[in-house]
């Protein structure tokens, strides 16, 4: 059936202008072009600009997220760009976030994940937006069990380990090795430390 996500799209006013700042201003490289489409290489899915058409309402065409290792930098450095934010970076259960505007008024959000609290080992019973806001790198470890976990998907997010895994149809011996896989992925990361 469906699969991870290949691209997101946003509809702009105008190509050339918002190449540019997507390009020059956010410094996300450029993967290729064609007529009425402009393609940009991230580590996730890519993010194509084609051109808005009349019948469309102005702004929030689409809604992206994008994770940054300091928000109080990267706020500074974009506005100092002459971005437009909706508020200062604000903190959240899950870190620090800012959502900024476009050329063409569409929302994006920057979120600067918590740091790991050591001493804490993941089970089962962790909550999945614990393990996450602590370690990012381990979304790896879940998308290689299978398990595809977005922003959006507010029960995953909050449910555990063991019942993320069981809603995702893993056998338990399957989430036995991810929890294990998780502690080994976040100990490497960490040099010891683990969540």
């Amino acid at each position: 059936m469906l699969h991870d996500l290949a691209y997101s799209i946003i509809y702009v006013s105008d190509l050339d202008r918002a190449t540019a700042f997507y390009r020059d201003v956010l410094g996300i490289p450029l993967d290729y072009t064609a007529p009425g489409w402009v393609q940009f290489k991230t580590p996730g899915a890519a993010i194509v600009l084609h051109p808005r058409v009349e019948a469309m309402s102005d702004g929030n065409s689409v809604h992206l997220s994008f994770r940054v290792d300091d928000i109080g930098e990267t706020h500074r450095a974009l506005a100092e760009k002459g971005v437009k934010f909706l508020a200062p970076p604000a903190t959240a259960g899950f870190g620090k976030h800012a959502t900024f505007l476009d050329l063409d008024d569409n929302q994006i959000d920057l979120i600067e994940w918590k740091s790991p609290v050591e001493g804490r080992a993941i089970s089962g019973e962790t909550r999945v937006n614990d393990v996450i806001a602590a370690m990012p790198e381990a979304m790896e470890v879940f998308e290689a069990h299978g398990i595809r976990i977005c922003g959006g998907c507010i029960v995953l997010l909050n449910a555990s380990v063991h019942e993320t895994a069981e809603y995702s149809g893993l056998l338990a011996e399957e989430t036995s090795a991810m929890v294990q896989e998780l502690n080994e992925t976040v100990s490497r990361q960490e040099n010891g430390r683990t969540i």
